[in-house]
């Protein structure tokens, strides 16, 4: 993950070819877990990209802010008019030490730290933004996802007004993901992504020193198995027993908002 800007032609565009996305999951496991926060919380967006998640959060009337390594992503989202309190940032080193008490980093954005090195740097500049007894909230997509949906695959899509092209490459050895999308009749845009292990990311959280609430698989909020595509990890900076009967009545709620 360079401190490029990789989204610089591409940022007004995503949205569009996003639509399909199910962020409304993210939203309500989101708004689910601060059953485990203080009243009032601040909470932090990290890697936000165009905010689609933070400006449903505002509409709430959440006390959130959001963070993005890409200048074109933030400015593509931003309103025509209202707040807009997102910053430029890189997840790899946020300068909001101990500042919120909750903070989520969303659609495999973890994914983009492309080396150990780089995801444990980004593990813990997340960690560090914690209040002591703070809760992260970050998802990864597994080889799985990429084995089945993406690698080695070209395809085109139609996204209203424009059409997007996309060849995807996997490198076994390295699980380094290359997609490379094509806008009309343009130029190709690259984009790069690294798929871990789960027990790398495990180690990374707790070599942050967070501590893991729990890790699902995220289209049913149960234990991940083999064929799991994405799992959403929940991990404090606290000790999560203090948790408790509040976090299984959580995991039950959720489990009964995907079915």
């Amino acid at each position: 993950m360079s401190t490029a800007d990789s989204f610089a032609e591409l940022a007004r565009f995503y949205d569009p070819i996003m639509r399909h996305v199910d962020y409304d999951r993210w939203y309500l496991v989101a708004d689910a877990l601060t059953g485990l926060l203080p009243r009032p919380f601040r909470h932090l967006d990290a890697a936000c990209g165009t905010g689609v998640l933070l400006h449903k959060l505002l509409r709430d009337g959440w006390n959130t802010c959001g963070v993005d390594l890409s200048v074109s992503m933030v400015r593509a989202g931003k309103p025509a008019s209202g707040k807009w309190p997102v910053a430029v940032g890189d997840l790899r080193a946020l300068p909001y030490a101990d500042s919120f008490d909750y903070v989520t980093c969303l659609f495999d954005s973890v994914n983009f730290l492309l080396s150990h090195d780089e995801l444990a740097a980004g593990i813990r500049s997340l960690a560090d933004c914690l209040s002591p007894d703070g809760v992260l909230y970050f998802d990864v997509v597994t080889e799985r996802m990429v084995l089945d949906h993406f690698a080695d695959q070209e395809w085109t899509e139609r996204n209203g007004k424009f059409s997007t092209r996309w060849k995807c490459d996997y490198d076994r050895t390295t699980r380094t993901v290359e997609t490379r999308i094509q806008v009309n009749s343009g130029e190709s845009y690259t984009l790069y992504e690294r798929v871990y292990e789960l027990d790398e990311i495990d180690d990374a959280v707790r070599r942050a020193g967070l501590q893991l609430i729990g890790a699902f698989d995220a289209e049913s909020w149960r234990r991940p198995r083999r064929k799991t595509v994405r799992v959403d990890y929940v991990v404090t900076k606290g000790d999560p027993k203090r948790f408790g009967t509040a976090f299984r009545n959580i995991e039950k709620h959720v489990q009964s908002l995907l079915r």
